[in-house]
C-alpha cells in the first residue's frame, strides 16, 4: 500500500506517545543514580503542584535505552485535576509532564498571548528541562493557526528539533504545548534516543547527484486519483484526477551515501460480531388516510432504490462463488448506499454458524453485491483455526488460484486489473520461507485506465494456504469519466514543480528492526515540505497546479498572516488576531482595513469560525453564500461580491450567535443612538444586542445603518462576537 509523508511533527507526536508511554521493566539489580526524592525535588523547582494534589504515587521504569521515574500527583476532590511527570533517573532531566484542571477550560477562546509570547515562555523553559540537550535543539518555525472558536481550546504547540552534525534527527526533539488564553504550559515531551550510532555527512552524494538518483527512480508517477467528495458541499460523488504524486516504496528517501533508494527490508520498519436484525415492516398504509405528497428528495431515493435487485438475488450472487457450508445461516441483509457515490447501492449480507457446526466448518461469511449490477464487491471467509497441517500453500500456487478466481468474476474488468509490483508477499517471496506461521498469501491488484496506474481502484484477494481455499475477495471499483492524457504536463516539470514544494533535505532516519534493540541510523535525502509551507502531495497533471492529499489546490494564503498594513489601526489588536487564525486573507499578507468588506469574504470568515478552514479551504464564493444561507445567517442569496452595511452587519452577528429570536422582541430595548429612533423593528434588536455585548457601537453616537463597513470594522465585529458567543 501507499505510504503517504506526513509532517514531522505529526510522526514526532506519534513517537513521543510510544516512547513515554511504553512500560519498562523494573530490574532487581537497578540501582537509579536519580533518587525519587532528587526526581520529586527536580519537578517541584520547576512547576507549581497545586497544593491540593495531595494523592501521590510514583514508579520507576528500566530498559535499555532509559531509566525514568513516573511522578503523579492527583486531586482527590470532586473537582479534579492531576499533574504527571517523568524524570531521567540517570540525568535528572524532566522528559515528560502532563497537567490538567477541571478549571482548565476558558471563558473565551480568543487568545491573549501572541505565538511569540509563547516561544519565549517555551525557551526559557526548556533549558530548566533538559539542560545538556539543548543546545543540540533548534525551534522549528510553524506556520499554526489558532483558530478563532468558542470550541474546544486555544494552544500553542512549539517543535525543538534534535539536530547533530547540523543535520536533523528524524522523530526526535521535543515539544512544548502552550495554552493561548493564559499561558501556562500544558504538556512538555522529550523525545530523545541515547547511544545512537549518527554516522558523519562525510563522503555523501551532493544534493544535485539525490535529485537526479530520486529522478532516475521514477518516485513520482502519472497517477489517476479519487478526491473524496466533501461533505459540506453536499457533492453526491467525487470524480477522478490525473495527476503527478509520489508512489515509490522507499516513499522518496535517498542514502546520502549509496545514491539509492532507501527501501526497507520485511522486517525493517520506521515505526518502532453482532447477531439479529428484527425484520419488522409495514406494508399496509393507514386506512381510508389520504396519501401525503412526497418531498423531490424523497421521490429521488425512490428512483434511485427501484430497479434493484432482490435480497435474494444478492445472496445467491455470494453463493455462486463462496461454496455455502450447511452450518452457516444467512442471519441479516441490509440495503445502504455507497459511502463514495450516493447513486450506488450495495446489499450487506451476513452468515453466521449455528450452534451446532462442525469445528472444521467455517465460522462466518459475509458479502457485499452491488444492487443494481449484481457484481460480487467483496467477501470474507472466517474459517476456524487448523494446526493439522503445515500452511504449505507455494506463493505460485496462491497466485495461480487468484489470478483463475479473477479472471471469472471480473471477465470483464480483468485485463484492466494489474498485480501490485509493490505488493509485500510478492516482493518479499525470495526471502520469506514457507512457515506454518504465515497462515495466507495477499494479493493486490491495482486498476489502469488508459493505460495509467489508478491505485485508489483494484481488487484484493486472500489466499489461505492451509485449506487452499480463497477467504477473502475485495473489489474497489468505480464508473467515472476519465480525464484524458493528452496535454499534460511532462514527467521533468512534474519532477521539477514536486521537488520545488518539497525539497530533498539531508537527515538521519531510525530503522527498527524487530531483532536489535536500538534502531540502525540512516543519513538519507529526503522529499518533504518547508514547516512554514502548506503540504503539496501531488501536482495536478494538466496544468502543473499543486495539490493536497485531498487533491484540492494548495491555498497560497492558507496559514498565518502578519498583516503588513494594519499599524495604528482602531482594530489592530482585532486583525492580529484574524490574521493568526489564517481568516480575511484575500490579499495575502496586506489587510486593506480600510477597504469595503465583500459579504463573501465575511461570511468565509465566519464559516471557517463555525467549521474550521482546513475542511473549507475548498469553498468557492457560492459554496460559502449556500452555507450561510443554510445555517440562516443570511435570508436570502446575495451577489457574493456585495458590500455589507451596518444594519446587515449587526444581524449577521446576531444570527450567528444564534441569538436572533432575542433580537426579534423589539419592544423591550432602550436604543443607546441618536439615531435610534428611526430604526425599523427589523434592526432595533440587532442594533441594541450588538452594543450591550460590545460586539459593535457604530460611530460611538449614531448606529448609521445603511454606512457600508469597512474591513476592520468587520474584523472587531467578528473577533467580539467570538468573545460573546455562549459557550456550549
Amino acid at each position: 500500500m501507499h505510504i503517504w509523508q506526513r509532517k514531522t511533527l505529526s510522526f514526532i507526536l506519534i513517537s513521543l506517545m510510544l516512547a513515554t508511554w511504553l512500560p519498562g521493566t523494573v530490574l532487581a539489580s537497578s540501582t537509579p543514580a536519580i533518587s525519587l526524592d532528587q526526581a520529586i525535588q527536580n519537578v517541584k523547582q520547576i512547576f507549581n503542584i497545586p497544593l491540593e494534589y495531595t494523592n501521590f504515587a510514583s514508579g520507576f521504569n528500566d530498559n535499555i535505552n532509559r531509566q525514568t521515574w513516573s511522578l503523579s500527583w492527583n486531586n482527590p476532590s470532586d473537582s479534579g485535576g492531576s499533574f504527571n511527570a517523568q524524570v531521567d533517573a540517570s540525568t535528572g532531566e524532566i522528559i515528560s509532564i502532563t497537567c490538567w484542571n477541571q478549571d482548565d477550560r476558558d471563558n473565551s477562546q480568543i487568545p491573549s498571548i501572541s505565538l511569540a509570547q509563547a516561544q519565549k515562555i517555551g525557551t526559557e523553559l526548556l533549558p530548566q528541562l533538559v539542560p545538556s540537550r539543548v543546545a543540540s535543539l533548534v525551534l522549528i518555525p510553524d506556520n499554526q493557526i489558532i483558530a478563532l472558536t468558542s470550541s474546544g481550546r486555544s494552544d500553542y504547540t512549539l517543535h525543538w528539533q534534535r539536530m547533530v552534525n547540523n543535520v536533523p534527527v528524524s522523530g526526535e526533539g521535543a515539544n512544548i504545548q502552550i495554552n493561548a488564553n493564559n499561558g501556562q504550559v500544558r504538556s512538555y515531551n522529550l523525545n530523545w534516543t541515547n547511544n545512537l550510532d549518527l554516522p558523519a555527512p562525510s563522503g555523501i552524494i551532493t544534493p544535485d547527484a539525490a535529485r537526479q538518483a530520486f529522478i532516475n527512480a521514477g518516485m513520482v508517477q502519472l497517477e489517476y486519483i479519487l478526491p473524496n467528495a466533501s461533505t459540506y458541499r453536499d457533492q453526491p460523488k467525487s470524480f477522478p484526477l490525473l495527476v503527478y504524486r509520489l508512489d515509490h516504496p522507499s516513499n522518496g528517501r535517498i542514502d546520502a551515501f549509496t545514491g539509492k533508494p532507501l527501501d526497507l527490508d520485511n522486517e525493517q520498519s520506521l515505526y518502532g460480531k453482532g447477531r439479529g436484525m428484527s425484520d419488522v415492516s409495514n406494508k399496509d398504509s393507514i386506512a381510508g388516510a389520504a396519501p401525503i405528497p412526497l418531498t423531490p428528495q424523497e421521490q429521488e431515493e425512490i428512483n434511485q432504490t427501484s430497479g434493484l435487485i432482490s435480497q435474494e438475488e444478492a445472496a445467491a450472487v455470494v453463493t455462486k462463488w463462496v461454496e455455502l457450508s450447511d452450518n452457516l445461516i444467512l442471519r441479516t441483509a441490509t440495503l445502504t448506499k455507497d459511502g463514495r457515490d450516493n447513486n450506488v447501492r450495495i446489499w450487506n449480507l451476513s452468515w453466521t454458524s449455528n450452534t451446532s457446526a462442525s469445528p472444521k466448518q467455517p465460522i462466518d461469511l459475509f458479502g457485499q453485491v452491488d444492487a443494481r449490477t449484481g457484481d460480487l464487491l467483496r467477501f470474507n471467509l472466517d474459517l476456524p483455526s487448523d494446526n493439522s497441517s503445515d500452511a504449505a500453500m507455494t506463493l505460485t500456487a496462491a497466485q495461480n488460484l487468484a489470478d483463475s478466481f479473477l479472471k471469472k468474476v471480473q471477465p470483464q474488468r480483468y485485463s484492466s486489473l494489474k498485480l501490485d509490483p509493490t505488493s509485500t508477499d510478492v516482493n518479499v517471496n525470495t526471502k520469506l520461507q514457507p512457515v506454518a506461521g504465515q497462515t495466507t498469501w495477499d494479493f493486490n491488484y491495482l486498476r489502469t485506465v488508459n493505460g495509467i496506474s489508478f491505485p485508489d481502484n483494484g481488487a484484493n484477494i486472500v489466499v489461505d494456504r492451509t485449506s487452499q481455499r480463497i477467504i477473502s475477495y475485495n473489489l474497489n471499483w468505480i464508473d467515472r469519466d476519465f480525464p484524458s492524457a493528452q496535454g499534460i504536463i511532462g514527467s521533468d516539470q512534474a519532477n521539477d514543480i514536486y521537488l520545488q514544494a518539497a525539497p530533498l533535505t539531508l537527515c538521519y532516519i531510525p530503522v527498527y528492526n524487530d531483532e536489535k534493540t536500538l534502531p540502525e541510523i540512516h543519513l538519507i535525502y529526503q522529499a518533504q515540505n518547508l514547516p512554514e509551507q502548506p503540504d503539496v502531495s501531488m501536482i495536478e497533471a494538466h496544468n502543473g497546479e499543486k495539490l493536497n492529499e485531498q487533491g484540492q489546490p494548495v491555498s497560497k494564503n492558507l496559514g498565518v498572516h502578519i498583516f503588513n498594513d494594519i499599524s495604528g489601526n482602531f482594530a489592530e489588536k482585532e486583525i492580529a488576531l484574524i490574521g493568526q487564525a489564517g481568516l480575511m486573507s484575500e490579499y495575502g499578507d496586506s489587510f486593506h482595513p480600510d477597504e469595503s468588506i465583500k459579504i463573501a469574504d465575511l461570511l468565509r470568515a465566519m464559516v471557517n469560525c463555525s467549521v474550521d478552514i482546513y475542511s473549507t479551504r475548498s469553498y468557492t464564493d457560492q459554496d460559502v453564500m449556500n452555507y450561510a444561507l443554510r445555517q440562516g445567517w443570511i435570508k436570502e442569496m446575495l451577489a457574493p461580491e456585495s458590500t455589507v452595511n451596518r444594519g446587515l452587519l449587526s444581524q449577521l452577528m446576531v444570527r450567528f450567535l444564534g441569538l436572533e429570536y432575542v433580537a426579534k422582541l423589539s419592544d423591550i430595548y432602550q436604543l443607546p443612538y441618536q439615531d435610534g429612533s428611526a430604526l425599523g423593528d427589523d434592526l432595533r434588536g440587532y442594533a441594541a444586542l450588538t452594543w450591550g455585548l460590545g460586539i459593535m457601537k457604530g460611530d460611538g453616537v449614531n448606529f448609521g445603518a445603511q454606512k457600508l463597513v469597512s474591513r476592520a470594522e468587520a474584523a472587531s465585529a467578528l473577533v467580539h462576537s467570538l468573545e460573546a458567543k455562549p459557550q456550549m
